[in-house]
């Protein structure tokens, strides 16, 4: 493997804690997962500053590691960063509103993820009156295959994407009901792209339903999912109902930010 760009020119070896910090964060995010030897080789550290700079990332929760492999991969806190610069971003700005009529509507609680890796990080919520409170807090990472708003957002990839990663994934049982069969996965991504809306039967959380759809930009390409959830028997003997209100939703915001839907045929 080649070293990353500017490596050995610049000798990161001999950079500041703070330039070589930031380079095993940015390694670490294009990796997803990696060994501490391997950040070091392939950037050209000593293997003694590597895992002190990895141990400090891991205590500051910038990192985390896997407990069966020891890889490292980014942590709650960057993501937590991550979510609050979303607040810049024309998303961030538009999609409040639309959450908050989504959820007196719906008379639940509305949900804005955007995908990292393979899953989705929280970054906006608005809740009804009526609505029952809820485990999930922004900054939240919930894998893709379990949840309504990851599955919204696979099912609008372009169908060869959406193979390739799911074909990579790893499909981590969450309850009895998620699915981890890639197959059983492609069918219902399959299912969720002809009608526009995707559901989690209790994938993700125990007694908690979600109903879900992409939010794509000017391009066509997509960039978020909102939701509505709540609990399972409530919502998902509304399935249907809510599942045309939460695409209408998502629809009217990907307008507002650009996209225009060019019809087929």
């Amino acid at each position: 493997m080649e070293p990353d760009r500017g490596v050995g020119k610049h000798g990161l070896d001999q950079s500041g804690t703070l330039e070589r910090g930031l380079a095993v964060l940015e390694h670490v995010g294009r990796h997803q997962e990696i060994s501490t030897n391997a950040i070091a080789r392939q950037l050209g550290l000593s293997r003694s500053a590597t895992y002190r700079i990895v141990g400090t990332l891991k205590n500051l929760d910038y990192l985390e590691a896997d407990q069966a492999t020891g890889r490292v991969r980014l942590g709650t806190r960057l993501v937590e960063l991550g979510a609050r610069a979303m607040a810049a971003t024309d998303l961030h700005r538009c999609a409040p509103r639309y959450l908050s009529a989504l959820a007196e509507r719906s008379g639940e609680t509305t949900y804005l993820a955007v995908p990292d890796n393979d899953a989705m990080v929280y970054v906006a919520s608005e809740r009804s009156a009526s609505a029952v409170t809820l485990a999930c807090r922004l900054g939240t990472r919930r894998p893709q295959h379990a949840t309504s708003l990851g599955k919204a957002w696979l099912a609008a990839l372009p169908e060869a994407d959406r193979l390739e990663r799911v074909r990579r994934m790893r499909l981590d049982s969450l309850t009895l009901r998620t699915i981890v069969d890639p197959a059983r996965l492609l069918d219902d991504l399959a299912r969720t792209s002809r009608r526009g809306w995707a559901v989690d039967d209790v994938e993700n959380e125990p007694d908690v339903g979600c109903v879900a759809a992409a939010v794509r930009d000017h391009s066509g390409r997509p960039i978020a999912a909102i939701s509505v959830a709540g609990p399972a028997a409530r919502v998902l003997r509304r399935v249907e109902e809510l599942g045309a209100t939460v695409a209408g939703t998502a629809a009217a915001l990907s307008m507002r930010l650009g996209y225009v839907r060019v019809p087929r045929g």
